[in-house]
């Protein structure tokens, strides 16, 4: 049968499975009233389930929706969407609109228009939807359009070509038409003002003119407006309407006004135009347009089909076109939600969104695809049901057996997947319960395929099946669902009343399901109730069973039964009575507090009476006779005696007001002992003081509650309070009534008839009468007069006015107010809570006054004979200005003055008849009613126009004050006329040509002086100024700037701000701030810091002061303050001048703590042998320190070493506990503290002791028979371990153990007794023997013991078999057992047990006091998860056993731990976490709320449970330091000390909190901790210039962000590098090699190079002119690495002084030295005898010594002097003392040259003077042909030559420098030479630890080289005074040796190379050698002498480098020469070769 089913449900199934489709479209727009009910519906259908849901403004909100009481935010777009297991589906947009309508916002207009001119008036605003119509009235006559009045689209009244009579009152009726709202506005005053009309006609002005419009296609129609004026002829006026230049008749209404088009379709779309003229008038025509669009709704060209079925893999495209005016916007949706979301890139949008490609589909892609087209004027939808087909079904999560119970809901499961979307059919049987088209109730089929049942019910038990299919394909799957039948309590308990001493039944039966199994558990109260089998209480098939019931099991018992099929409980109430009466009690037996010692022997009864309720009491009875007091009887049951009220009312009642509405009452329980019971709950009542209404209730219903807050009370007023307690009986006594008042409220009433006039132009009196005094509500404060401009309702100025007597007239005045201006005016009254309402406002005007001056005069067509002046209103009108005074007068001729007075309108005239070049006076003064205001003057002179003035010169600064500065100046002129203003820039603190100028101040109409002081500076801030002046032109140029100047230091003068407050502990607060800004230090910022003052906020104890010395701290923790006070906190700033002002205090609380006092007057009470009752006092209020949460009794033994026990009392109000279970007649020390929510305070000292009654003792102990006879025994005891008093004597029984058991012989013997011997016994007998002990309170019970008379006795054997069973290990106890050994014929006395502690431990001894008759002991004090072994022995009369074998070790269960963690640390990590450290490196992250405050406990806890918890912490979270540093930082450089960071803040996520600023950190690169600063910013500065900053050094930068939690971290460095500057000047001087004519001088690197070193320059001169002469030396030398000169041209004897200076960028300062030229004191002499002999090869140069000097010779010198160069130079250094000859050989001298040579001793000292030169010798060796006779005539012919053209040249070169000034020269002239050395050459110094491998200017091999020459091209000589005419010689031009310099490294030139090349011979040398051939080309100018000069000997490249040598000669004549040289640009020609050019 099946099979013939499945294909047709298959084919049933994936037919009827419909996607969802809309029934209807939403609608246009709808309106609703507010407050009506909205139900929005949504038609749809499509297959089961369908899920529905609402968008509201494009946001999923609802399931479904309807709105009880609408309002106005809720309108908006709804949308509903709809979705079924095919898809979803969105429903285009419904507009729901709310109608509703606000009053006028605005209060009353006034207008003013021009007579002629159209009025507009706006109609008040008013908020409401529909827009309102409009009807407009005038004195409260409707207002009929016309031809002058008309009413606009947006209901404007247009009054057109006003008159006087159109003045007056208008306003508006504005109707909703949609809810029937009525409104009238405030009124609109309009004035109308009266203007002199000009004659010629006015061309009309369009007043509103047309605008685009907007209509949809198929309105009805569409209207334009144009609304003209034409002020003086109204009635030839027309208006007329044109479109493309046609004029429009159809449309137009009567006035021209309105064009109409109805109907309007696309055709009328265009330009039309509205145009006005004058008839019959030349005035050009005006005219306005307006464009009119027609829009259409979209529609689709081309849409989706309905449905769309393909395969997987294949691509469907899926069409949507769609038009429209404008063109509509398309947007895809699938299944509810925009591709852009889904951004699925297999979804291709094309051709504008039209065409949507679904590529590659996959079965997931099937669903509903909807397009929306939608512009302006709507919006449409089409969809498409996209199947995905070829995929059959299949489970992914297949349905599975479920059991559920009755009542419950059942959920299957039945995922599945295939394509197309398996259709999914639930059945039972054969009945179809829930498929796409079949709903079942109690059914439903889920989205996700599922089933839910809902209710289940037995029936619904049975087998399901899930059948998906579509047309690939079935499949199905059957579960079974299995219903229980709930349990539930069928019998349940019944409440109970028992009686004490019975058994109470409590029954509980329950019905359950057969298949399930049930259980009971018994509850009483809120804890599980522990049964036992045969126990007091017990279970009996789920019944509780309770025997001999007492007090404690009154309460309320559950029964609960718990069961697979559903759990269920009821609940009982017990109660357990005892027959008692009440305060009397029949009892046969007299209490131990002896109640009665006289009662009659005849009685056997009594009647005891005057007991207190609710106690239990035991008796007993003694008989007394003659001899003394006998037995007491055995004490009775206990028994209670029944509550009854409290007998006494609550005490210490205390009331106070918490508010305006509120009192809190607070109280102390009635004293205990008239409790009379058990403590329920309190009953307050209250009423009004002083009146007979009835009282008020409030049940307080806890015990531990002492408190009440009273509400909903009246404001300000008295009531009476009664307190009074209940028990269980009843309600005892009210208190005495206390009284109180709530706190005073804020007037709900205004003063009454207050009335406001202005008095004058400034002042307005205000009188009025007090509110009702009912209304104040509190004590009256006083009264504000509050005024505020109309049209400025937050400029409120307020007056306050004292009270007076209430029922008088109050009034006061508000003076300073603005002139003729409208004010509105209030009076409220105020009481220290605040203020009142106000009186209702009235409009008031200040009277008018006269006019302030007029602005901007300024004159124009300024002629000989007149001149146009000009001028606009005042700024300060103070009233209607009427018109204006103009006055004109020659300067200071009154006589002359002429006035002419001018109309209001009037802003410029045309002054006349004045005399050219002369000077007028003008002023213009404006007139009001009140007089004629305040002129504004000028002057100017006819025929001269004025000028702009110029610039003050000449600034000069004095009288500087921190805040004042004063300039004097030199005016500029005035530009011919009056100056009108200074003005005064200044540059702050930055100053620099580049730096900003600020206006510091400005004065008007400054007087004729040449001082100005400058106001508002800021002290100690460098300043520097300029001026410049202002005339009726305009502004001169600023001045120069003065100079810069410093202001004096000043205290601070700005309180600091941003104060908050923390509590960071219980002794401290942490207060943080906002810096002072720097602008605001007012000194020294070193000498800036910051005083905090915490003062107690009840103002006691004296202030706490803490000062911080560093001006950027944002945060300091005042510690030492008291726990949980509050303090009123505030701080100043403070400088090296003074104190600042104390900020604003604000108030903060230290933390709760820990009591830091103990509870007062603890006293401790014996109340019987085992109890204790202790009472205290409170804790001393400053010491609480927090609320007292409860107190802790903490009691042990006297002298006790163990820690003491601790009984906890909640609450505050509980003083007293009585403390049970205590040892008999034991002294304890009893403390008591207090604890609040943070711990416990300390104990109370000293401890109070007391000790427990005393009561009959326990047994003796230890009891042995050492000495066992035959017949007699001596019996040992000790003292009981429980003496419970004390021992009065002991008392020995004994018998036959055979005997009767109750016949003893009894002895009796002291306390001091041990031991006894009994004698007299019957041989191998067994005694039985008891030791009982006495104490006043009787005999205790008795220790027994065996013993048999005999003398065979040995020890015992050990215990055997001890075993520690598993099951009864626990955490800190065990029990052992063991089998007892043989007792050796002598009974077993006691047994010792001992312990080992593994694996270290040693064995202790735990007890000796073991019974003999156990055979098993709890073994306690142990420790939890401890490893033990144990052991035992016997102990009888003879002696101790061995000890027994050791247990097997035993290991303890774990237990909970013992102690609390212990809080470290708790720092917020973020605004939602904080960090908790409880232990070194443990610590944990917590995700918290934020700002809110937590208390973190802590526990440890273990597998067992948790320990105690840890002292609580308090934290604030919300607050915490940025997480990450500023990004993007960027340093830039700026100039040679300031770089410019710039930054952006930390992202948003991670700042934390409000960014306050930034930390800049900066440092010179690898210098950090010298030079490291810090700089703070606040927001929202994200940039700062860091200046004076050092030059050319690299700087790194880090930036950190804070806000109030503190500082986030730093940024990584960035680096930046400050630009060049001028360098400092090098670092030393230093003078070596000093002889007459020259000496080295070195130098070191500047310290502050301040950028590269490019060069130095050297500058020398003599200090005093030298033959009349002063000549100035300046060598520049290129390169940083060459710090030395060599200078040979000194004079001996002359003082050089010698300046030295470093460049960079440019030169820095110099460093300056003076030498003498010559050797000095104690050099040595000059060496004797110097001569030279010439050989073939060599010359030889001898000497003889000289004078040693002040020290020994340690060497010599020789130099050199050639012929071709006549200077002397070094030749051979470092010659030995010893030496007096030495051979130079020829080759190392240039051939044809001519040497003289002399020798120069040297010492420590010095160098001394030289020897007498020697003979000068050739170095050649033969004759060349150049020495020739025809060669020499050759030369000469040639150079007659040469000569002659020479001659020639200089003839034209003089006849073009005739003209060449040159001045007469002095007897003391200067001559300034100049020469640059680059890196080219080298200067002519050798230094002693250098080695230089260069060539000799002059040797061939040169074993002592000198260092090199410098090559011409790297020389530069110049002299600046070239013109001067020296002693009448004329100087050449500068010139420049250009040869470059020859570039040789040591690497290239080594001495191998000196050594191998062969000397040079050539004609060329021989003619330069000679100084005659030398010098004969050279030209000599006129009158110049040639006795000295400049020589320079350039060598050819193959030669290698120069000396680099600076040398000058002076002349013996007294005059200078320079040597000529070739010009500037040349080559400087070959030596020699140059006579041959």
């Amino acid at each position: 049968n099946h099979s013939s089913i499945w294909p047709l449900c298959t084919l049933f199934l994936h037919s009827a499975y419909i996607a969802p489709y809309f029934k209807t479209e939403a609608g246009c727009a709808q309106t609703h009233l507010e407050g009506n009910r909205l139900v929005l519906t949504c038609l749809a259908e499509g297959s089961w389930p369908l899920e529905f849901k609402w968008m509201r403004n494009n946001l999923f909100f609802s399931s479904r929706y309807t709105i009880t009481s609408l309002k106005r935010e809720d309108a908006g777009v709804y949308q509903c969407a709809v979705r079924n297991r095919m898809g979803a589906l969105i429903q285009t947009r419904a507009d729901v609109r709310v109608a509703y309508m606000d009053n006028f916002a605005e209060l009353e207009q006034r207008k003013t228009v021009s007579q002629g001119r159209a009025a507009v008036l706006n109609p008040p605003a008013v908020t409401s939807y529909p827009r309102p119509q409009v009807t407009w009235f005038r004195d409260g006559i409707k207002i009929i359009p016309n031809h002058r009045v008309a009413i606009t689209l947006d209901n404007q009244l247009v009054v057109l070509g006003t008159a006087a009579a159109d003045a007056g009152r208008y306003y508006v009726e504005a109707v909703n038409e949609r809810n029937g709202e009525n409104k009238t506005s405030p009124s609109i005053y309009l004035s109308v003002a009266d203007v002199i009309a000009p004659a010629e006609l006015v061309a009309p002005v369009i007043v509103i003119a047309p605008k685009n419009t907007s209509v949809v296609a198929g309105a009805s129609e569409a209207t334009l407006e144009c609304v003209v004026n034409a002020s003086r002829s109204p009635d030839r006026l027309q208006v007329f309407w044109k479109r493309n230049g046609v004029r429009l008749t159809s449309g137009v209404d009567l006035f021209g006004r309105r064009l109409v088009i109805s109907n309007p379709t696309s055709a009328d779309m265009g330009l039309y135009v509205c145009e006005a003229a004058l008839r019959n008038s030349s005035q050009k025509s005006t005219e306005a347009k307006a464009y009119l669009s027609v829009l259409e709704p979209p529609y689709f060209m081309a849409k989706p089909k309905r449905s769309v079925i393909t395969e997987v893999e294949k691509t469907v495209e899926l069409h949507c076109q769609a038009k429209g005016v404008p063109t509509p916007k398309l947007e895809w949706f699938k299944d509810a939600v925009t591709l852009s979301t889904l951004n699925n890139p297999r979804y291709k949008l094309t051709s504008s969104s039209m065409v949507l490609q679904v590529r590659r589909i996959q079965p997931d892609d099937a669903g509903i695809f909807q397009c929306f087209a939608e512009n302006m004027a709507g919006e449409i939808q089409a969809h498409t049901n996209l199947v995905v087909t070829s995929v059959s079904p299949s489970f992914t999560t297949p349905p599975s057996d479920i059991t559920v119970t009755d009542g419950t809901s059942a959920v299957f499961i039945c995922e599945t997947s295939g394509a197309p979307k398996p259709a999914i059919v639930w059945r039972k049987g054969s009945q179809v319960l829930a498929s796409g088209s079949v709903q079942m109730p109690r059914f439903t089929l889920l989205e996700s395929g599922g089933l839910q049942i809902l209710p289940i019910m037995p029936s619904d038990a049975g087998n399901y099946t899930c059948l998906a299919s579509n047309s690939e394909g079935l499949v199905n799957a059957t579960i079974a669902l299995t219903v229980l039948s709930r349990t539930f309590i069928s019998t349940p308990p019944e409440d109970q009343r028992v009686i004490k001493g019975t058994t109470a039944v409590l029954i509980c039966t329950a019905t359950h399901d057969p298949r399930v199994t049930v259980r009971y558990a018994w509850k009483k109260g809120t804890k599980p109730l522990s049964v036992s089998i045969g126990g007091r209480v017990s279970m009996k098939e789920g019944s509780l069973h309770i025997s001999q019931t007492w007090s404690g099991d009154i309460g309320d018992y559950t029964c609960r039964v718990i069961s697979p099929a559903g759990n269920d409980s009821k609940t009982a109430r017990l109660e357990v009575i005892a027959i008692v009466g009440g305060r009397c009690l029949d009892l046969r037996y007299s209490p131990w507090k002896t109640y009665m010692d006289d009662v009659s022997p005849a009685l056997t009864g009594l009647l005891v009476i005057g007991l207190t309720p609710a106690r239990t009491y035991q008796f007993r009875v003694c008989a007394v006779n003659q001899v003394g007091r006998g037995q007491y009887s055995s004490e009775t049951n206990r028994l209670m005696l029944r509550e009854e009220p409290p007998s006494a009312p609550p005490k210490n009642i205390v009331a106070s007001g918490r508010t305006n509405q509120s009192i809190m009452v607070q109280w102390q329980p009635p004293p205990e002992p008239q409790l009379n019971g058990v403590l329920r709950g309190y009953v307050l009542r209250y009423r009004l003081a002083g009146l007979p209404g009835e009282f008020q209730l409030k049940n307080i219903t806890s015990a531990e509650i002492n408190y009440c807050l009273i509400g909903e009370l009246i404001i300000w007023t008295q009531y009476e309070i009664q307190v009074a307690a209940y028990t269980g009986a009843g309600l005892g006594v009210y208190s005495q009534s206390v009284t109180e008042y709530t706190l005073q409220g804020v007037p709900t009433a205004p003063p009454q008839d207050v009335d406001a006039v202005a008095l004058n132009s400034t002042t307005i009196k205000f009188t009025w009468t007090p509110p009702p005094q009912q209304f104040i509500n509190g004590i009256n404060q006083g009264y504000k007069l509050l005024v505020w401009p109309e049209h400025c309702p937050e400029c409120i100025t307020m007056v306050t006015i004292a009270p007076e007597f209430h029922g008088s007239r109050h009034y006061g005045y508000v003076s300073n107010l603005r002139k003729f201006t409208w004010y509105e005016t209030a009076v409220l009254c105020f009481t220290t809570p605040g203020d009142g309402p106000a009186s209702t406002p009235q409009l008031i005007q200040t009277h008018a006054d006269k006019p302030g001056p007029v602005t901007q005069l300024s004159f124009t067509e300024i002629l000989d004979t007149s001149l146009r002046i000009s001028w606009q209103e005042p700024d300060d009108k103070n009233g209607i200005i009427t018109g204006y005074v103009l006055c004109w007068e020659e300067a200071g001729e009154n006589e002359t003055r002429v006035s002419q007075t001018l109309s209001n309108s009037t802003l410029a005239y045309e002054v006349t008849g004045l005399t050219s070049l002369t000077t007028y006076t003008l002023q213009v003064a404006a007139v009001t009613q009140a007089g004629t205001g305040t002129a504004t003057s000028s002057t100017i002179s006819t025929g001269l126009p004025p000028e702009l003035p110029g610039a003050p010169s000449n600034l000069v600064i004095s009288n500087i004050s921190p805040r004042s500065a004063t300039i004097k100046f030199h005016p500029g002129s005035d530009g011919k006329t009056v100056i009108s203003k200074w003005i005064v820039e200044g540059q702050v603190e930055t100053v620099g040509e580049d730096e900003e100028w600020k206006v510091l101040y400005e004065i008007d109409n400054p007087p004729a002086s040449d001082t100005l002081e400058i106001p508002n500076l800021i002290p100690f801030t460098q300043y520097r100024f300029r001026m410049k002046q202002v005339n009726i032109v305009g502004s001169s140029p600023f001045s120069q700037p003065s100079r810069m100047m410093q202001t004096l230091q000043s205290n601070p003068d700005v309180a600091l701000t941003n104060l908050t407050v923390i509590s960071a502990s219980e002794t401290s607060l942490r207060i943080r701030w906002e810096p002072l800004p720097e602008a605001a230090y007012n000194g020294n910022p070193e000498s800036v810091g910051y005083r905090v003052r915490a003062q107690r906020a009840d103002g006691l104890g004296l202030p706490r002061m803490e000062t911080v010395s560093e001006r950027l701290t944002r945060e300091v923790t005042l510690e030492g303050l008291e726990e949980w006070t509050e303090y009123d906190l505030s701080i100043q700033a403070f400088n090296g001048i003074g104190p600042g002002p104390w900020s604003s205090p604000v108030l903060g609380k230290t933390k709760e703590s820990v009591p830091s006092g103990a509870p007062e007057n603890v006293s401790a009470e014996a109340m019987s042998s085992t109890s204790i009752l202790v009472t205290w006092g409170s804790v001393p209020e400053h010491q609480k320190n927090g609320h007292i949460l409860g107190y802790k009794v903490l009691y042990r033994e006297k002298d006790s070493e163990r820690a003491p026990q601790v009984q906890l009392v909640n609450g505050n109000q509980t003083h007293l506990l009585l403390l049970k279970n205590l040892s008999k007649f034991i002294l304890y020390e009893v403390q008591v503290l207090a604890f609040t929510r943070v711990g416990d305070g300390p104990p109370s000292l000293p401890p109070t002791v007391e000790r427990t009654k005393d009561d009959v003792p326990g047994p003796p102990v230890r009891l042995v028979f050492p000495e066992v006879r035959l017949t007699s025994v001596r019996v040992v005891w000790q003292p009981p371990s429980e003496p419970n008093g004390i021992i009065m004597g002991y008392q020995i029984s004994y018998r036959l153990n055979i005997n009767d058991p109750n016949k003893f012989t009894t002895v009796e013997v002291g306390s001091n007794a041990r031991q006894f011997t009994v004698t007299g016994l019957i041989p191998e007998s067994a005694y039985v023997f008891q030791i009982t002990a006495r104490t006043q309170q009787g005999w205790g019970p008795s220790e027994e013991a065996i013993v048999i008379t005999t003398e065979k006795r040995e020890r015992p054997q050990p215990p055997r078999r001890l075993t520690v069973p598993q099951k009864g290990v626990e955490s800190n106890k065990l029990r052992l057992h063991w089998t007892v050994g043989g007792d050796g014929s002598s009974p077993v006395r006691y047994f010792t047990l001992q312990t080992l502690e593994r694996p270290d431990g040693e064995w202790k001894t735990h007890t000796s006091s073991i019974s003999h008759n156990n055979t098993s002991w709890e073994v306690d004090r142990l420790k939890p998860y401890t490893s033990y072994k144990f052991r035992m022995m016997a102990t009888n009369d003879v002696g101790d056993s061995a000890f027994s074998k050791e247990t097997e070790p035993v290991t303890t269960l774990q237990d909970v731990p013992d102690e609390a963690p212990v809080i470290l640390n708790i720092k917020p990590s973020t605004t939602t976490s904080v960090i908790v450290q409880w232990q070194v490196k443990h610590c944990k992250t917590m995700k918290l709320s934020k700002y809110r405050r937590y208390t973190i406990v802590m526990t440890a806890f273990n597998v067992v449970g948790e320990s105690p918890s840890s002292a609580p912490v308090e934290v604030f979270v919300g607050e915490a330091a940025p997480s990450v540093a500023p990004q993007n930082i960027q340093v830039k450089s700026v100039s040679f000390s300031q770089l410019d960071v710039e930054w952006q803040p930390p992202p948003i996520e991670t700042q934390n909190g409000n960014i306050q600023g930034y930390k800049i950190h900066y440092w010179e690169k690898k210098r950090q901790n010298e030079t490291e600063k810090e700089l703070v910013l606040f927001v929202p500065d994200t940039s700062v210039h860091l200046k004076n900053l050092t030059s050319y050094t690299t700087y790194l930068v880090q930036l950190s962000a804070f806000n109030t939690a503190g500082d986030g971290p730093l940024s990584a460095a960035r680096e930046g590098r400050t630009l060049q500057a001028a360098p400092g000047a090098p670092n030393h001087m230093m003078f070596s090699e000093v002889t007459g004519s020259s000496l080295n001088v070195s130098w070191g690197a500047p310290l502050q190079p301040n950028g590269v070193v490019e060069g130095y320059r050297v500058v020398y001169e003599p200090t005093a002119p030298v033959h009349g002469v002063s000549k100035t030396v300046t060598v520049e030398i290129k390169g940083n690495w060459q710090r030395w000169l060599k200078v040979r041209d000194l004079m001996r004897g002359v003082i050089y002084r010698f300046k030295i200076q470093a460049r960079t960028i440019s030169y820095g300062p110099e460093l300056e030295a003076n030498i003498t030229a010559g050797p000095v004191e104690g050099s040595p002499g000059s060496p004797l005898q110097t001569s030279v002999t010439k050989s073939a090869s060599a010359l030889t140069l001898h000497w003889s010594a000289g004078a040693e000097g002040a020290g020994p010779v340690t060497g010599y010198v020789i130099e050199a002097r050639p012929s071709d160069e006549g200077l002397w130079d070094t030749f051979v250094k470092h010659l030995p003392p010893g030496s007096f000859s030495y051979t130079i050989s020829l080759d190392r001298l240039r051939s044809g040259v001519a040497y003289e040579f002399r020798v120069i001793a040297v010492n420590r000292f010095g160098y001394g003077d030289p020897s007498p030169p020697s003979t000068a010798m050739s170095a050649l060796s033969e004759t060349p042909f150049y020495e020739e006779w025809w060669f020499l005539i050759v030369m000469a012919l040639i150079s007659l030559i040469f000569i002659l053209m020479v001659a020639f040249g200089l003839l034209l070169l003089g006849q073009n420098k005739k003209y060449r000034s040159c001045g007469t020269g002095k007897h003391i002239t200067t001559v300034e030479e100049s020469v640059t050395l680059d890196n080219g050459g080298f200067t002519a110094l050798e230094l002693n630890s250098r080695h230089l491998n260069v060539k000799s200017s002059f040797l061939k091999k040169n074993g002592t080289r000198s260092p090199p020459r410098p090559s011409p091209g790297g020389l530069h000589y110049s002299d600046e005074d070239i013109c001067n005419n020296y002693n009448g010689a004329v100087l050449t031009e500068s010139t420049t040796l250009t040869e470059k310099p020859t570039e040789l490294s040591e690497s290239e030139v080594s001495d191998s190379d000196y050594e191998d090349e062969q000397p040079k011979h050539s004609f060329v040398n021989h003619y330069m050698s000679d100084p005659t051939y030398y010098n004969s080309w050279k030209r000599k100018p006129k009158g110049v002498k040639t006795g000295g000069g400049f020589e320079e000997c350039a060598m050819t490249d193959a030669e290698g480098g120069y000396y680099q040598t600076v040398v000058t000669q002076h002349s013996v004549g007294g005059v200078y020469t320079p040597t000529g040289q070739p010009a500037p640009g040349t080559r400087t020609p070959v030596t020699g070769f140059s006579s041959f050019v």
